[in-house]
């Protein structure tokens, strides 16, 4: 049922049955009753009155939405008309905040009375525009404006630096493929008008404002970077754990000679550089970047930084603030990172454990024998580093990115198994673990896990099978060979081992 009235099954069954201890006298009433109570239901949620069409409408926008809407286009006409050229709303490509309109608390005081919009005037200097509405009353009133160069806005972020308690806002400006510039800039400055002034005298002295006059000082413009999965070279983060935010600033040197870290906070009235810290040498392109935490008690932040070296390798980089400095806690002497995943590319920097920490994944390649593929499989050690930057082993997982699972593995399996596959049969993937017993002898298959559609359930209880997971159109299953390997584990402790590959460790 619809239109916000629900009848359960058991009252639709006593209607349907008739059945009541009192005859058919009663029955006869009970229904009249019930299509009485029908009726009133049906007349109070309005569905007699209202078409299919009209039901499967979208929900109408409030007023203020329809108000805001209104007063943006009369800014793109204006600004149109001004410049002679047409405007058109922008698009952000990446980041927290991607939505055409943002509406963000900028003074800080708890309520999103600021909207932000972007829009892009092609053909003339400084095309990217960024407007700020406020409401005061029932109005939304233009209080900001932001201009920058480039084709698209790649990131916007609002945050505190200054002090004041009104947030900046950290734009990445897309200047064109391949080069991005970071733009900081403050509202603090613009003439808004007192508070003595009743709502509609401030909206007639905003609206008198020129654009000049409501444009934000730029604090800081520089160049940055963007990594090949689409992450931001930009970071507003409290790096040195002082209270006030600062921004880490990317940039990677295509030669692989100078790649580095550079921080920027607040000091004597500017936004102006704390220190910088060197990326590992060799670097040619970035390809993954994110924030996170070092281990221990502190909840130390850092950066994690994967680069492809002109080798192919990937070299990881940890950056964070220790002794009133940055410092890459994997660079060794030869200015390359301690951290280096070669032959094996699949997998990143990951919280495995979900402890709130990233570790760094570390693949060796599994024994081989005879003319098996088992070159193609490896084991991954993961390890972490702390805040006084020690490095840690996690755990050891053998992960079958194509299939999305991995297997947490035994310590005592280290040096003990070699892995191989069998896609023999349709709709069913095999990965067979097999006890190693040197280059002359053929390894001995102790363990087996399947990948297979769910419509072929009824395979499991017929080939011994125990099921590890059931997906929406996936089961993983699992079966140990009879008299083989004693490798450790029963049921329950591959299923407590047994985990799906989380999409978003590689994409988000």
């Amino acid at each position: 049922m619809t239109c916000g009235m629900m009848i359960n099954s058991t009252t639709m069954w006593w209607i349907a049955s008739g059945r009541t201890e009192r005859g058919v006298g009663a029955v006869k009433k009970k229904w009249r009753s019930l299509l009485l109570v029908l009726a009133m239901l049906l007349t109070l949620s309005g569905c007699l009155f209202r078409t299919p069409e009209a039901l499967y409408r979208q929900p109408e926008k409030s007023a203020g939405y329809e108000q805001l809407n209104g007063v943006i286009r009369t800014v793109k006409s204006s600004l149109g008309t001004e410049l002679g050229v047409t405007v058109e709303d922008a698009s952000i490509l990446s980041g927290d905040n991607t939505a055409t309109i943002q509406l963000q608390d900028l003074d800080g005081d708890g309520r999103r009375e600021s909207a932000v919009t972007f829009l892009r005037a092609g053909g003339v200097e400084r095309p990217m525009r960024i407007y700020v509405f406020t409401q005061i009353g029932e109005e939304f009133v233009v209080t900001g404006v932001v201009e920058g160069e480039g084709s698209s806005i790649y990131t916007i972020d609002y945050v505190e630096l200054n002090g004041t308690g009104r947030k900046e806002l950290v734009v990445n400006w897309q200047i064109n493929t391949g080069a991005y510039q970071l733009g900081v800039y403050t509202l603090d400055e613009i003439p808004l008008p007192g508070q003595e002034l009743d709502e509609e005298s401030q909206q007639e002295e905003l609206r008198a404002m020129s654009r000049e006059d409501l444009l934000g000082a730029t604090l800081l413009l520089t160049r940055c970077s963007v990594a090949s999965d689409g992450s931001s070279g930009v970071f507003p983060l409290d790096m040195d754990q002082d209270t006030r935010t600062e921004v880490a600033v990317i940039r990677m040197d295509s030669s692989g000679i100078n790649s580095y870290v550079e921080l920027y906070g607040w000091q004597e009235g500017a936004l102006t550089p704390l220190d910088q810290v060197p990326l590992s040498t060799g670097i040619t392109e970035l390809f993954r970047i994110r924030s996170n935490y070092l281990a221990g008690g502190y909840s130390v932040p850092a950066l994690y930084i994967t680069g492809t070296l002109s080798d192919g390798r990937r070299a990881m980089d940890i950056v964070a603030y220790q002794g009133g400095e940055l410092a890459n806690l994997t660079l060794d002497k030869t200015g390359v990172s301690r951290e280096i995943v070669q032959g094996y590319t699949e997998v990143t920097p990951t919280d495995i454990n979900d402890d709130y920490v990233l570790e760094l994944p570390s693949p060796s390649p599994l024994p081989t024998y005879g003319e098996s593929d088992s070159a193609n499989f490896w084991l991954i050690d993961w390890c972490q580093y702390d805040e006084n930057g020690h490095r840690n082993h996690v755990m050891t997982t053998y992960h079958n990115v194509s299939d999305g699972w991995y297997l947490e593995i035994p310590e005592d399996w280290r040096d003990e198994i070699t892995i191989s596959r069998n896609d023999a049969v349709t709709g069913q993937r095999e990965v067979i673990f097999s006890h190693w017993r040197g280059e002359d002898r053929e390894p001995e298959p102790f363990l087996s896990i399947y990948r297979l559609a769910s419509s072929r359930s009824g395979e499991l209880e017929a080939n011994g099978w125990f099921v590890l997971l059931e997906e929406e159109g996936v089961i993983y299953a699992a079966q140990f060979h009879p008299g083989s390997w004693d490798c450790g584990l029963d049921e329950m402790d591959l299923l407590d081992r047994f985990q799906t590959v989380q999409s978003s460790w590689y994409y988000d």
